[in-house]
């Protein structure tokens, strides 16, 4: 069946066998980028081939794999592909998240509190099963991750007291980091208003295009105000985007705090950024404790790498060191698994109620202010949280098994599309979750006398056919708005900087 839809493929997609135009290449990023040469043909086989090649673009890009494997460059695994992969499963999460609370509302209490509610409790609310919809500790995961990718580099510089090449490692990404948060936003929150004009969604539109547009507009433009630190509020046309301009503003001070402390001592530089962590963390800057505490993870690697390099080169009996080896990893990968274990824990914090709920109710009164004291009770928990992604991004860093989970196939395919899916499923759920629930309820007989197995059935039956969609929406936009964003903001910087003779 394979080999005959590749045929097929094969003579629509005439690869080899027109010698005057190349139909699709592969980039660095293993995704299809196609470019036309002019050819002899006739200008209804240009129309023709367009709109097949067209056609092929929109097949998502596993499939297109599957199609044409030959035109694709096998994805390479890097040191940090694991990080990678953990971003696109918090993506999933987050995509999950905003599925349940916004159509299977019977799964956000925790299992077994009584709110007036005869129908039990499903096993998805039990701790640690919940984290599978639990999207708020996610953004803390993002956050974390964020600053040891920026980090990673020019930590390594400063380790080398390449200081020339960390200048510049640290310039190229000031210039390029708002153009690869905030263009892919801006063609997203342009596509939400485009649904708004054509009644897709269940947003009250302008009487006029014009009228929508000028909103669009200031909406993109509070969007890119990054002036407010961690602070918490919900944008037009998409609010999950809240976190970007927290993303933006926290970048800028991981770079001045990088650039600060890079000719420090690495022990000073370490104990420098436990300093700013816990101060930022009481001061209320939650967001600012993640970005450090992701380059206080990325030293810590560097450092295990150096020791590593040096204990290579030393003369050491064989027994001694399997010995020595064998004890210091078991006690050290126990440590690490009770750490992930116990930020899956946390991570099944409930939006609200958290002093009624077993397990959690316990550690909640020692919360650290002023999050305690916050009005909104899914804030009081962004301490936990805080300190939760790191405990999971450090337990990725020291856990092969983590690592391994992480660098899978499909985790890595959640990898490339991560950005795009938190992107696409706000907007997508807008557009379907009310057309596709229904039929969900009527599936299973009906939401009003639905039991605990039927909600549950119903989480999965909706989740599955609402992924669809998003999952093909975010391949398409990753590869035709999310990596041309990135190259333009390459290629601008490109034009714009000095040239070294």
């Amino acid at each position: 069946m394979l080999r005959s839809l590749r045929g097929l493929v094969a003579g629509l997609l005439p690869y080899s066998n027109e010698p005057n135009y190349e139909l699709i290449h592969s980039n660095g990023n293993s995704s299809p980028i196609s470019t036309i040469y002019t050819t002899n043909d006739d200008t209804l086989s240009h129309l023709k081939l367009s709109f097949t090649r067209f056609l092929f673009f929109l097949i998502p890009s596993p499939i297109q794999r599957r199609l044409q494997p030959a035109h694709f460059k096998p994805q390479r695994l890097y040191a940090t592909s694991y990080l990678d992969g953990l971003r696109g499963v918090a993506s999933l999460i987050v995509f999950f998240c905003h599925y349940t609370e916004g159509n299977v509302q019977f799964m956000i209490p925790s299992y077994g509190l009584p709110i007036g509610d005869p129908v039990p409790s499903s096993f998805m609310q039990l701790p640690f099963f919940r984290v599978l919809y639990s999207g708020r500790p996610m953004v803390h995961i993002f956050f974390v991750i964020s600053g040891f990718v920026l980090s990673l580099k020019p930590l390594k510089l400063a380790r080398a007291h390449n200081y020339a090449d960390l200048q510049t490692t640290l310039s190229s990404s000031v210039f390029r980091r708002g153009m690869r948060l905030f263009l892919p936003t801006t063609a997203s929150t342009f596509m939400v208003m485009i649904f708004i004009r054509m009644r897709l969604v269940r947003i009250e539109g302008f009487e006029t295009a014009s009228q929508q547009f000028m909103d669009w507009l200031h909406a993109i433009w509070t969007i890119a105000y990054s002036w407010d630190w961690d602070k918490i509020w919900w944008p037009k046309y998409d609010v999950h985007v809240w976190t970007i301009p927290i993303e933006m503003a926290q970048s800028m001070f991981l770079f001045v705090t990088i650039t600060g402390l890079a000719r420090c001592k690495v022990w000073i530089r370490l104990f420098m950024f436990v300093v700013i962590m816990l101060y930022s963390l009481k001061c209320g800057r939650w967001a600012a404790f993640e970005f450090i505490g992701g380059a206080l993870v990325a030293e810590v690697g560097l450092i295990q790498q150096a020791r590593a390099e040096r204990n290579s080169n030393k003369e050491m009996p064989v027994s001694d060191e399997e010995s020595s080896n064998s004890w210091q990893t078991s006690v050290v990968y126990a440590f690490w698994s009770m750490n992930f274990v116990f930020a899956m824990w946390i991570a099944g914090w409930p939006n609200n109620d958290v002093l009624r709920t077993p397990g959690l109710s316990e550690i909640a009164p020692y919360t650290m202010e002023p999050y305690w004291s916050q009005r909104r009770q899914e804030e009081q928990a962004f301490s936990w949280f805080a300190l939760g992604a790191m405990q999971v991004v450090f337990a990725c860093q020291q856990l092969p098994l983590l690592q391994k989970f992480f660098t899978s196939g499909p985790a890595q395919y959640l990898a490339n599309i991560s950005y795009a899916l938190y992107l696409m499923h706000g907007p997508f759920l807008d557009v379907f979750a009310h057309r596709w629930m229904p039929i969900v309820w009527w599936i299973v007989g009906g939401r009003e006398n639905s039991g605990m197995w039927t909600r549950t059935f119903a989480w999965w039956g909706g989740m599955l056919g609402l992924a669809v969609p998003i999952f093909w929406a975010s391949d398409i936009f990753w590869r035709a708005v999310d990596i041309p964003s990135v190259e333009f903001a390459k290629w601008l910087e490109g034009k714009c900087i000095v040239k070294e003779d």
